[in-house]
């Protein structure tokens, strides 16, 4: 990477890191592209070289996060794979469920700002190339594809894994209700498992 791309890249990280910070304490209604630019210390043409406005880069950071909290779960399982500690895709999902939401519990701030605002086009459609992170379908058809399995509707199947996850472990982590994380982890691992199995072909 030459010294031109590398400051382009440098600028847009500063313009990322500014905004998710002012989003989680703010809102992306209560911020604006002034607010962004200034904690970047940037000018406010900078930012229109990057993005269309305050919600294009919102999108992105809730994709790049939510993309990247699959990623580390899947390099981890992908060792866990080679090592063939897994006799089924079915304990492939759950150690990637597992993990998943042990980031969501060691970082609750990010759990609220991807929960709340997480959509599925958002989620699965954009590739955050520059940064060279996975795309959560990615990381589900390589794992699919390890085990040689087949699925109809992976799409749909993989939507609904997401968002039983996303919706599920939203108010046990933030408040313990209605029950304590370790009381709901069993009960969603069978759910995604009876899921994976309902696809199956």
């Amino acid at each position: 990477m030459g010294k031109i791309e590398e400051k382009k890249k440098e600028k847009k990280q500063a313009l990322l890191a500014s905004a998710f910070q002012l989003f989680t304490e703010k809102g992306v209604d209560n911020t604006s592209v002034s607010e962004i630019v200034k904690d970047a210390n940037m000018a406010k043409g900078t930012f229109y070289l990057y993005f269309k406005d305050k919600y294009e880069i919102h999108n992105y950071l809730i994709a790049y996060h939510a993309n990247l909290i699959f990623e580390k779960a899947y390099e981890i399982l992908d060792h866990q794979v080679l090592e063939k500690v897994f006799d089924s895709v079915e304990d492939a999902v759950i150690f990637l469920t597992g993990s998943i939401i042990d980031q969501l519990e060691a970082n609750l701030s990010l759990m609220k700002f991807i929960s709340k605002n997480l959509s599925w086009g958002v989620f699965s459609k954009i590739r955050i190339m520059d940064y060279d992170n996975q795309n959560c379908m990615d990381i589900f058809d390589s794992l699919l594809q390890a085990f040689s399995k087949k699925y109809r509707q992976k799409e749909l199947m993989i939507y609904m894994i997401v968002e039983l996850i996303n919706a599920t472990c939203y108010n046990v982590l933030l408040y313990r209700e209605p029950v304590r994380l370790d009381e709901l982890k069993p009960e969603l691992f069978v759910a995604i498992r009876n899921l994976l199995k309902q696809f199956e072909e």
